[in-house]
């Protein structure tokens, strides 16, 4: 009896609660808008240095990301945001993680998210073209709505899993926290390590030496910078969750167009085309107004307004409507 409930103490403090599981989900999913806007800032102020956030920022961010999560995989057996809420990976039996499954959770919480997010821009221009009217009658128009079609079903069916396992695990059914992790056929436990020596602690003590610059006190000091950087990002947007319509990757506010003889050059057409507007939509990061079809094409290629060259993707467009 007594071994039965020491047994069940052990494993009921070795689960994580759901909330620490939303929790570190939610940090993981504030990376990626984080650098969102460190790229447009960059881009924006010194497009002579970093003018490649414009068309390769999801894969800078990729690679970032990358090596971000490698790092923890390798000395926490946990994602970057598992590891900031005291968790880690194990197999369903209890064994710590071998080569394989780091390789196969690097893939997942890089590569999977990659492409997820090039599928779902690209979905967005399709759903912004049917809501235009501007998808054709022919096959490559139908095979779009067949695409935004399955990919709403895809997604109706991936939340209720994901809805089902969150339920099961409250309700002791599984161990299992996510779908994903049922993929890889991983789980969630608590950490349990031994916290390393502070560099920081050490060095605002002025305990810090020369030959205290070991891997282990380096490899605290970064995971330190990059723990502190999340806890300032999600008190960030906790902070602005009262603003409407607040997101942290707004478009920078910039001054209207400068080169009036420009501006005057495209009243009333669109400054690609040069004819007048077929569906005029503007581009709020420079306030030009242009064809639909222009534009779109226009980003999609180059990720920059074509007057003015400020970074913008597909889509910033605003669709404007007239009494014509």
């Amino acid at each position: 009896m007594a071994v039965n409930a020491a047994n069940f103490t052990t494993t009921f403090q070795n689960k994580p609660s759901i909330f620490e599981i939303l929790a570190q989900k939610s940090l993981n999913e504030t990376l990626h808008p984080a650098f969102q806007k460190v790229a447009l800032f960059l881009s924006s102020n010194f497009p002579r240095k970093f003018w490649f956030l414009n068309s390769y920022g999801e894969e800078a961010f990729a690679c970032i990301n990358g090596v971000l999560q490698f790092y923890y995989l390798k000395y926490y057996d946990a994602s970057f945001s598992e590891n900031f809420y005291g968790l880690k990976r194990l197999l369903l039996n209890g064994k710590p993680l071998a080569k394989h499954e780091r390789e196969l959770s690097l893939i997942f919480l890089v590569a999977v998210p990659y492409f997820k997010r090039k599928v779902e821009e690209k979905l967005e221009i399709y759903r912004i073209e049917q809501a235009e009217g501007s998808l054709k009658q022919d096959f490559e128009g139908k095979t779009k709505k067949c695409i935004i079609y399955a990919h709403a079903l895809f997604e109706l069916m991936w939340t209720l899993v994901t809805l089902h396992n969150y339920l099961q695990y409250m309700a002791d059914k599984t161990d299992i926290q996510q779908p994903l992790l049922h993929i890889l056929k991983l789980k969630l436990t608590y950490s349990n390590e031994e916290p390393s020596i502070g560099f920081w602690s050490a060095l605002f003590k002025g305990n810090l030496k020369f030959s205290d610059f070991s891997l282990g006190l380096m490899k605290n000091a970064v995971s330190t910078i990059f723990e502190t950087s999340a806890f300032f990002l999600q008190f960030l947007q906790t902070w602005n969750a009262q603003k409407p319509n607040f997101a942290i990757t707004d478009l920078p506010r910039v001054e209207p167009p400068s080169n009036h003889a420009q501006a005057e050059a495209f009243v009333e057409k669109c400054p690609i085309c040069l004819q007048k507007w077929n569906i005029p939509t503007v581009l709020p990061i420079s306030g030009y107004v242009f064809c639909f079809k222009c534009i779109i094409k226009h980003l999609g290629d180059t990720r920059k307004c074509p007057v003015t060259n400020l970074p913008a993707n597909p889509l910033d467009v605003v669709r404007l409507y007239t009494n014509d």
